[in-house]
């Protein structure tokens, strides 16, 4: 793999090169920042038996932070009754021009209804020592299949897989069409797996349905290496599941469906990593249901056994959150210490269970992460999904040439993702970029990376709230390229945005 580095440099405001420029030019009047903030708090109410329950109001409610009684300030049921199927399109598809590529997209199309994600998780699938991993992820597709006949028809389902070497994968967007989404679970194929080795402890005998081998009789540190492996690799595509779903509006319903196979590794040298993507999850306003009980806890899910009716535990789940209570309480200025603060949601009303994000971000409308470490922006590059912590939108153009050809690439970033410091009458920002390119099979054939600061000066700051930072890029276009991969990091915030372009 060819590696090119850029030393860190400013560059000067450049305005949006991609759409023609307003009638009339914008009057240079100072941007006004509000001093309050919204904390919205979306909370599923179930019965004993799990079913939903929509006759409470806002005196049955109570809720503190931190610990610290709040007023509910905003309150609404939505109790998702069902759209006309007429008015919903199968898919979302936004219009642009030729070469030029955004990742501006993500969410569910803006229509009444009801939304959910589905992950297909075949990173922790290789610890039954009953299956093969292919048999474990065969029937967690099989589950998922069956699921599209038990939920209502207006119900908008995106569906992703999680697995090793190639990240998080978009099977499927947000749609209504039942046979779409099940045309795509029947031609995925799963990969990214192997069969334990000899050497793992749970490595089955060769009689079906015979006991696992006597753990003492190996080494057991194989079957330690690949939990770890799936811990960390799971948390990985959760954080980018996270920054790609950051701006949908709303609450989020994350299905993590798997067979069985052993706990998350979530506490001791893994702790503090886990709680900056459940903060992530939390801050994104997802909810992940799965079989891992204390991730399901920490951002507001629902947990499950090991159990062959899978698809009828989702079936209800999914039910009971179409009926949604929204609470809100708003936040000062003076109340922002820029610390994650916990949340309580309760009712007088006995047996019913209630669930909602476990948490918010007492700061500036978006989490900041300074002490995210290199790996994690690189762990974007490995995902086939685009994150959306950072708005990026680029024309792209490779041009063949002699010995090499180049590819020229026009970027643009939404300056809402962006944060920026004042200095003196203006403002500066920094981000990191990685530019790879990879070849159909996956290699990656050179990596890019530089860092660019950037200035915003009084006069140009209205049009940058409106219009964004660009700039140019030109790296060499490697023989057999055909995916150019952009990751964009803030450097102050730390979120990170991701596209990616196939080459022509």
């Amino acid at each position: 793999m060819r590696r090119i580095l850029f030393a860190a440099f400013s560059v000067p405001l450049t305005l949006v090169a991609f759409a023609d420029p307003p009638a009339t030019e914008t009057p240079a009047v100072p941007v006004l920042h509000a001093e309050t903030r919204v904390v919205q708090i979306d909370v599923v109410v179930t019965d004993s038996q799990g079913k939903p329950v929509g006759d409470l109001s806002k005196k049955d409610f109570t809720v503190t932070d931190n610990g610290k009684p709040r007023a509910i300030d905003i309150f609404s049921v939505n109790r998702g009754e069902p759209a006309p199927l007429a008015k919903l399109p199968a898919s979302s598809v936004s219009s642009l021009p030729p070469n030029v590529f955004s990742n501006r997209k993500a969410g569910p199309p803006n229509v009444p209804g009801h939304s959910t994600v589905i992950v297909l998780d075949q990173l922790n699938v290789a610890h039954d020592p009953r299956r093969t991993p292919f048999e474990t992820a065969a029937d967690a597709q099989l589950q998922v299949t069956s699921l599209m006949s038990k939920v209502k028809p207006d119900e908008q389902i995106a569906l992703y897989v999680t697995a090793k070497a190639l990240g998080l994968v978009l099977l499927q967007d947000y749609t209504t069409d039942r046979t779409l989404l099940l045309t795509r679970l029947k031609n995925y194929i799963p990969r990214g797996m192997s069969t334990p080795p000899e050497t793992h402890p749970d490595k089955p005998s060769a009689t079906p349905g015979s006991p696992r081998r006597d753990p003492n009789a190996v080494p057991g540190r194989e079957a330690e290496m690949l939990a770890e492996d799936a811990s960390r690799d799971t948390r990985l595509t959760l954080q980018s599941l996270a920054e790609h779903l950051a701006l949908v509006p709303g609450r989020k319903k994350v299905f993590l469906v798997r067979g069985p196979g052993p706990p998350l590794l979530m506490h001791g040298m893994w702790q503090k990593a886990w709680d900056k993507t459940v903060d992530a999850l939390n801050e994104a306003n997802i909810a992940v249901n799965t079989w891992a009980g204390e991730l399901a806890d920490r951002t507001g899910g629902q947990s499950w056994h090991e159990s062959y009716d899978l698809d009828a535990i989702m079936a209800n789940d999914i039910d009971a959150s179409r009926t949604t209570y929204t609470l809100g309480f708003y936040l000062s200025g003076t109340d922002r210490d820029n610390k994650v603060h916990a949340l309580t949601v309760q009712t007088d009303r006995a047996g019913l269970r209630l669930f909602y994000r476990q948490s918010y971000y007492a700061g500036s409308t978006e989490l900041p992460d300074s002490s995210m470490e290199k790996g994690d922006l690189e762990s974007a590059l490995l995902n086939r999904v685009d994150s959306t912590g950072v708005g990026i939108t680029a024309r792209v153009d490779a041009v063949p040439g002699t010995p090499r050809g180049k590819i020229d690439i026009h970027l643009n970033l939404d300056p809402a993702t962006l944060s920026l410091k004042q200095q003196g009458s203006g403002w500066t920002g920094k981000v990191e970029e990685i530019f790879l390119e990879m070849n159909e099979n996956g290699n990656t054939l050179t990596e890019v990376s530089d860092t660019r600061a950037f200035e915003v000066t009084g006069a140009d700051r209205v049009h940058y709230d409106s219009q964004g930072v660009a700039w140019p890029q030109s790296i060499p276009l490697m023989q057999g390229a055909t995916k150019l991969k952009i990751v964009v990091r803030d450097s102050k915030t730390g979120h990170v945005g991701s596209l990616t372009v196939p080459l022509k």
